[in-house]
Protein backbone atom coordinates (compact mmCIF):
# COMPACT_ATOMS: atom_id res chain seq x y z
CA UNK A 1 0.00 0.00 0.00
CA UNK A 2 2.86 2.37 0.81
CA UNK A 3 4.44 1.65 -2.59
CA UNK A 4 1.24 2.60 -4.41
CA UNK A 5 1.04 5.86 -2.48
CA UNK A 6 4.72 6.68 -3.14
CA UNK A 7 4.35 5.90 -6.86
CA UNK A 8 1.18 8.04 -7.10
CA UNK A 9 2.90 10.91 -5.33
CA UNK A 10 5.99 10.62 -7.53
CA UNK A 11 3.89 10.52 -10.74
CA UNK A 12 1.83 13.49 -9.57
CA UNK A 13 4.94 15.55 -8.83
CA UNK A 14 6.46 14.59 -12.18
CA UNK A 15 3.26 15.57 -14.03
CA UNK A 16 3.12 18.90 -12.16
CA UNK A 17 6.75 19.60 -13.02
CA UNK A 18 6.18 18.73 -16.69
CA UNK A 19 3.11 20.97 -16.95
CA UNK A 20 4.77 23.91 -15.18
CA UNK A 21 7.67 23.84 -17.64
CA UNK A 22 5.56 24.16 -20.79
CA UNK A 23 5.85 27.31 -22.84
CA UNK A 24 2.72 29.44 -22.46
CA UNK A 25 3.67 32.32 -24.72
CA UNK A 26 1.39 33.56 -27.48
CA UNK A 27 2.71 32.29 -30.77
CA UNK A 28 0.82 34.51 -33.21
CA UNK A 29 1.22 38.18 -32.25
CA UNK A 30 -0.97 39.27 -35.18
CA UNK A 31 -4.03 37.94 -33.32
CA UNK A 32 -3.44 40.08 -30.21
CA UNK A 33 -5.01 43.53 -30.06
CA UNK A 34 -4.86 45.87 -27.06
CA UNK A 35 -6.82 49.10 -26.49
CA UNK A 36 -6.16 51.49 -23.58
CA UNK A 37 -7.97 54.81 -23.28
CA UNK A 38 -8.45 57.41 -20.52
CA UNK A 39 -11.81 59.14 -20.06
CA UNK A 40 -12.29 62.33 -18.02
CA UNK A 41 -15.87 62.04 -16.76
CA UNK A 42 -17.73 64.92 -15.16
CA UNK A 43 -16.41 67.47 -17.65
CA UNK A 44 -18.37 69.42 -20.27
CA UNK A 45 -17.45 66.78 -22.89
CA UNK A 46 -18.53 63.83 -20.71
CA UNK A 47 -20.99 65.13 -18.08
CA UNK A 48 -22.61 63.06 -15.35
CA UNK A 49 -26.37 62.41 -15.76
CA UNK A 50 -28.65 61.63 -12.83
CA UNK A 51 -30.96 58.58 -12.74
CA UNK A 52 -33.76 59.35 -10.26
CA UNK A 53 -35.13 55.79 -10.27
CA UNK A 54 -31.85 54.11 -9.27
CA UNK A 55 -30.50 57.19 -7.42
CA UNK A 56 -27.13 57.20 -9.16
CA UNK A 57 -25.07 59.25 -11.55
CA UNK A 58 -23.89 57.79 -14.84
CA UNK A 59 -22.06 58.75 -18.02
CA UNK A 60 -22.48 56.81 -21.27
CA UNK A 61 -19.43 56.82 -23.53
CA UNK A 62 -19.38 55.49 -27.08
CA UNK A 63 -16.42 53.22 -27.77
CA UNK A 64 -16.57 52.02 -31.40
CA UNK A 65 -13.55 49.76 -30.76
CA UNK A 66 -15.68 47.67 -28.37
CA UNK A 67 -17.05 45.33 -31.01
CA UNK A 68 -19.35 42.36 -30.48
CA UNK A 69 -16.35 40.04 -30.85
CA UNK A 70 -14.35 41.83 -28.15
CA UNK A 71 -17.41 42.06 -25.90
CA UNK A 72 -18.14 38.33 -26.24
CA UNK A 73 -14.63 36.86 -26.50
CA UNK A 74 -12.17 39.52 -25.32
CA UNK A 75 -11.03 40.84 -21.98
CA UNK A 76 -12.50 44.08 -20.61
CA UNK A 77 -11.37 46.00 -17.55
CA UNK A 78 -12.16 49.40 -16.07
CA UNK A 79 -10.02 51.37 -13.64
CA UNK A 80 -10.56 54.41 -11.43
CA UNK A 81 -7.56 56.75 -11.57
CA UNK A 82 -6.32 58.75 -8.59
CA UNK A 83 -3.04 60.08 -7.26
CA UNK A 84 -1.15 59.33 -4.07
CA UNK A 85 1.33 62.17 -3.90
CA UNK A 86 2.81 62.29 -7.39
CA UNK A 87 2.13 58.62 -8.09
CA UNK A 88 -0.71 57.73 -10.45
CA UNK A 89 -2.79 54.75 -9.29
CA UNK A 90 -5.14 52.71 -11.51
CA UNK A 91 -7.53 50.92 -9.15
CA UNK A 92 -9.74 48.17 -10.65
CA UNK A 93 -13.47 48.87 -10.72
CA UNK A 94 -15.60 48.70 -8.69
CA UNK A 95 -13.77 51.25 -6.55
CA UNK A 96 -15.15 52.23 -3.15
CA UNK A 97 -13.97 55.00 -0.87
CA UNK A 98 -15.15 55.30 2.73
CA UNK A 99 -15.60 58.48 4.76
CA UNK A 100 -16.45 59.52 8.31
CA UNK A 101 -17.18 63.03 9.54
CA UNK A 102 -16.29 64.44 12.98
CA UNK A 103 -19.69 63.24 14.37
CA UNK A 104 -18.99 59.62 13.41
CA UNK A 105 -21.37 59.55 10.45
CA UNK A 106 -20.07 57.11 7.84
CA UNK A 107 -20.75 56.93 4.11
CA UNK A 108 -19.11 55.66 0.96
CA UNK A 109 -18.73 56.49 -2.70
CA UNK A 110 -18.62 53.73 -5.29
CA UNK A 111 -17.48 53.97 -8.88
CA UNK A 112 -18.08 51.16 -11.35
CA UNK A 113 -18.74 50.59 -15.04
CA UNK A 114 -20.91 48.46 -17.28
CA UNK A 115 -19.90 47.30 -20.74
CA UNK A 116 -22.04 46.66 -23.79
CA UNK A 117 -21.00 46.47 -27.45
CA UNK A 118 -19.95 49.92 -28.61
CA UNK A 119 -20.22 51.64 -25.23
CA UNK A 120 -19.28 51.78 -21.58
CA UNK A 121 -21.35 53.34 -18.82
CA UNK A 122 -19.48 54.81 -15.85
CA UNK A 123 -21.54 54.81 -12.65
CA UNK A 124 -21.25 56.71 -9.36
CA UNK A 125 -23.23 55.80 -6.23
CA UNK A 126 -23.24 57.66 -2.93
CA UNK A 127 -24.34 55.61 0.10
CA UNK A 128 -25.88 58.58 1.89
CA UNK A 129 -28.19 59.21 -1.10
CA UNK A 130 -27.05 62.80 -1.44
CA UNK A 131 -28.11 64.28 -4.76
CA UNK A 132 -24.98 66.20 -5.55
CA UNK A 133 -23.06 65.67 -8.73
CA UNK A 134 -19.81 63.76 -8.24
CA UNK A 135 -16.57 65.57 -8.95
CA UNK A 136 -14.79 65.18 -12.29
CA UNK A 137 -12.74 62.01 -12.31
CA UNK A 138 -10.66 59.89 -14.65
CA UNK A 139 -11.26 56.29 -15.70
CA UNK A 140 -9.15 53.98 -17.86
CA UNK A 141 -10.65 51.27 -20.05
CA UNK A 142 -8.46 48.39 -21.19
CA UNK A 143 -9.57 45.85 -23.78
CA UNK A 144 -7.73 42.92 -25.26
CA UNK A 145 -8.61 40.46 -27.96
Amino acid sequence: MKNVFKRSLLLSLFALFAISCTDRTITNDADVWVFVQEYNVGTTQLPWDYDEVDDLFYCDVRIPELTNQIYNEGMLAGYFVYFVGNNKVDSPLPYSDFYMDNRGTQWSHQYTCEFSPGRVTFIFRDSNFAISSPPPCTFVIKMMR
